[in-house]
């Protein structure tokens, strides 16, 4: 399959199957791009940090900055195109419906089913991030990681920071531990 159009294929499948926003397409996003060999898990990080801080959408930059890594701009346009399409045919097809259901029981279980599933999935991913900290061959991240994560979490749950100040933050701190 030609490589602009998998992309394209896999970014819509990601964004159709994905149920709760953006942050909840990173899993899936972190499998299939691992799964096509198109970015390690380190540059996976890379490219998630980089989503995070830029304005938009975090599924839209993602997949934005993921398929110029795979193919140039052509292939953030086929990414970015394929992320966005599903939610927009969905909101049109399902728009009339939506204030309907809503209050239904079923759907109201449904979701009540969902979130749990949703926080384990984003936890799982979080660890694997975590995971990615580590150095090839160490047995632990180094001290910056650890002191960045600690502050960046305990600052997150202290004040609640907004998230392009923590991410500017981060970076000074990972430029400072880079001097010593």
């Amino acid at each position: 399959m030609n490589e602009l159009l998998l992309l394209f294929w896999t970014f819509f499948r990601i964004s159709l199957f994905s149920i709760g926003g953006g942050y909840n397409m990173i899993p899936l996003m972190q499998h299939e791009v691992a799964a096509h060999g198109w970015l390690t898990s380190e540059r996976f990080l890379d490219v998630l940090a980089v989503s995070e801080i830029t304005p938009g959408p975090i599924a839209v930059n993602l997949a934005t900055f993921a398929g110029y890594q795979v193919a140039g701009g052509p292939g953030s346009i086929a990414a970015t195109v394929g992320v966005c399409l599903p939610g927009a045919l969905l909101l049109l097809a399902l728009g009339a419906l939506a204030l309907h259901l809503r209050e239904r029981p079923a759907f109201r279980a449904a979701m009540r089913g969902l979130m749990p599933a949703l926080v384990g999935l984003l936890a799982a991913t979080a660890i694997r991030l975590a995971l990615a900290l580590v150095p090839a061959g160490a047995a632990h991240p180094g001290f910056p990681a650890i002191a960045i994560f600690a502050a960046a979490f305990g600052l997150v749950l202290w004040k609640n920071p907004h998230p392009a100040l923590l991410m500017l933050g981060a970076a000074v701190a990972g430029v400072g531990f880079s001097c010593f």
